[in-house]
């Protein structure tokens, strides 16, 4: 009898201890769905938080891409002058030798004049297909390019523009040989302009720019050096952020060298910068004509 009533505690105790497991079963159940609610809600509101700073990025890029072709279409009016005088030259030609054959009844003169007048279309049409290309801003357009050539290109835009500085004189020193780099040359003009028109800015009593072309490992190089007032080293890691100036008020949008860093970004090349206070600055563009 008294095994038969041992077992029954013993059936009595397990069947208390089962039912405290199933009680404490059921309450880690309920803790557990509980937290996995909460875990749903706490992602459901974090994905319309993503969602919604998405949209804000999607936002500000689109701003920002504004902003910039604002500052191009800013540089392209202070570049008014040097293409007013690139344009101006060819049509005084066009316009003269046009009266020439007016004039004239020899077919040997007419044709002669004819020639110079295609010839001079020819470069009045070269000037306006580059300001065109100048002000597009697209995704890169990669093509093998000569930076010397780029150079070229560049200085017939700026030379003229740079004379409404005090005393600035401009120097150019091209490497020969360089090998050919995969880039988009109108980016790669932008970048030139822009640090052409800082390099002006930052002299405001005159001084020399001096324009450099090489090759330094698997890189090609321009380098832009001016003899104006120097970068502080505090600020140095601030200078390619956008809106950042150290200009005076309507002197400057502060997306210049913004601008240049995103586009030798997108061509896969990098931007270094040495400055000394008081010396001047060189930024030097390096763009790869290897795969690194």
């Amino acid at each position: 009898m008294e095994d038969c009533e041992d077992l029954k505690k013993r059936i009595r105790q397990l069947e208390l201890e089962i039912e405290d497991i199933k009680s404490l079963s059921e309450a880690k159940a309920r803790l557990l769905d509980a937290h996995i609610r909460e875990l749903n809600q706490v992602y459901d509101a974090l994905n319309e938080k993503f969602i919604e700073l998405k949209e804000r990025n999607e936002k500000i890029r689109k701003i920002e891409d504004e902003l910039i072709r604002a500052n191009k279409l800013s540089t392209l009016g202070e570049l008014a002058g040097s293409i007013a005088h690139e344009i101006k030259n060819p049509l005084i030609s066009i316009e003269g030798f046009a009266k020439r054959i007016q004039k004239t009844k020899d077919l040997e003169a007419i044709e002669k004049y004819s020639k110079f007048v295609e010839e001079e279309a020819g470069r009045l049409s070269n000037v306006l297909s580059k300001l065109l290309n100048f002000s597009r801003m697209d995704e890169p357009n990669f093509e093998q390019a000569n930076i010397n050539d780029i150079v070229d290109d560049t200085v017939l835009f700026m030379e003229h523009h740079l004379s409404r500085f005090k005393n600035i004189e401009l120097s150019i020193l091209k490497a020969k040989d360089l090998p050919l780099v995969k880039v988009d040359r109108i980016h790669i003009q932008q970048i030139l302009v822009n640090l052409i028109m800082n390099a002006a800015q930052a002299m405001p009593n005159g001084g020399l720019i001096r324009i450099t072309t090489g090759e330094e490992k698997d890189y090609v190089f321009i380098a832009v050096a001016d003899t104006g007032t120097g970068i502080k080293k505090e600020i140095m890691d601030k200078i390619f952020e956008p809106f950042y100036t150290t200009k005076a008020k309507d002197e400057g949008t502060g997306l210049g060298l913004s601008l240049c860093k995103r586009l030798i970004d997108a061509n896969k090349g990098r931007i270094e910068v040495e400055s000394e206070v008081g010396k001047g600055s060189t930024f030097k563009v390096l763009v790869p004509y290897r795969d690194n």
